[in-house]
């Protein structure tokens, strides 16, 4: 709202002096608005349709020098439109909801010839800071390092643990049916305990799998840069990152198609991703209101075979023929075997999905990171 007022004084009050130029700098760095005439302003250098800034002084002047030193004279140039389709991909990370608003804003700011660019005129965002962008980045990420098989196992590596000790005597259990079905409400106690532990054991798993693949930082700064997955590289991906100042005096571009490209490198010590991982209960809608459904997808598992498994047995064991902690052992063996069956068969559904793999064992990530809703420094 200053700004109309400050163009029309003619003669400033005596102060330090600041030239013109530096002073425009200092005003419209980093704003969005002198930023878009700077799009225009080089789009129209380049070959596109003529523009003339009313915000930065010499633009016609600026955007030959920019376009100039960086080649992109006689190009042609446009501006992208405003939202672009995400992909498959990028849509079921936000399931059963739609991505929308923000996350559908294109990467790319201007696109010279065949060079999707992405302009930084001073400190600015990287991504949106919305929980549900950052989860899909972090996905997406995840996806790339390659390590979902070594999640995976390691998880298969605490359902093999889940069988406990079957040592009763400390619980004074005789050889009878009441005390044979306390003994198999023990057994499923113990085999949630072990669940649980399970459960814990996993969380720590993907924290030092995240911790041991410093291709993630990469991979997300990548994808968070370029939308390369989000957008199916369609003109809403960047490919390019131009960055310069409102005077076209060391204008720069940087070529990003890959996430080992060394303008990433850069940019990820100013990013800095990190994550924890939580547990989360699944839950449901209902007439507008979330509520928990009051179970973990993995427990649903774990508790349905085991109640199952071992009622049978406690149902079908005979005290006449054989001892209560054989019949106990026995139902032991065959719960832990019908949820190792189970997860046979979810390993198939997983596949080489992260979300797949967190949605079953109810893990969420929290993802933390500079840039996202908050502008960071475009190094040139």
């Amino acid at each position: 709202m200053l700004r109309k007022y400050v163009r029309q004084v003619k003669k400033p009050i005596q102060e330090s002096y600041l030239d013109p130029l530096s002073k425009i700098q200092k005003l419209y760095e980093g704003d969005t608005t002198a930023a878009f005439d700077m799009e225009k302003v080089i789009v129209s250098a380049a070959g596109g349709p003529k523009f003339t800034s009313k915000l930065i002084p010499n633009s016609d002047k600026v955007g030959k020098l920019i376009a100039k030193k960086l080649k992109l004279e006689g190009l042609g140039g446009r501006m992208p439109a405003n939202t672009y389709p995400a992909s498959k991909d990028w849509k079921e990370y936000f399931s059963p909801a739609v991505p929308k608003g923000s996350t559908l804003t294109p990467k790319t700011d201007i696109v010279i010839g065949k060079k999707r660019i992405s302009l930084k005129t001073g400190d600015a965002v990287l991504m949106s800071g919305e929980i549900k962008e950052a989860r899909a980045t972090f996905y997406t990420a995840m996806n790339n390092t390659g390590t979902v098989d070594e999640a995976v196992n390691n998880l298969m590596g605490h359902i093999n643990n889940l069988l406990p000790s079957t040592d009763m005597t400390k619980y004074n259990i005789k050889g009878n049916k009441t005390e044979l079905e306390k003994a198999g409400k023990f057994a499923e106690i113990e085999i949630l305990r072990k669940a649980d532990e399970a459960h814990q054991a996993f969380k720590k798993d993907m924290r030092t799998v995240f911790a041991n693949s410093p291709k993630f930082a990469q991979e997300f700064v990548f994808e968070a840069m370029t939308g390369k997955v989000k957008f199916n590289n369609n003109d809403g991906t960047a490919d390019h990152f131009l960055v310069t100042d409102f005077k076209g005096m060391k204008p720069t571009i940087h070529k990003v198609t890959s996430s080992s490209d060394a303008y990433v490198t850069k940019i990820m010590k100013y990013v800095n991703p990190d994550v924890s991982f939580k547990s989360a209960q699944k839950q449901t809608t209902k007439d507008g209101v979330k509520t928990k459904t009051g179970y973990y997808t993995f427990f649903s598992a774990v508790k349905v075979g085991i109640k199952m498994v071992i009622e049978e047995e406690i149902k079908n064991g005979d005290l006449l023929t054989e001892g209560i902690l054989d019949i106990v052992k026995r139902g032991f063996a065959k719960a832990v075997n019908w949820v190792k069956n189970f997860f046979k068969k979810i390993k198939d559904f997983i596949g080489k999905s992260y979300k797949k793999l967190l949605d079953f064992m109810e893990i969420e990530p929290v993802v933390t990171f500079n840039g996202g809703g908050t502008t960071i420094s475009w190094p040139n």
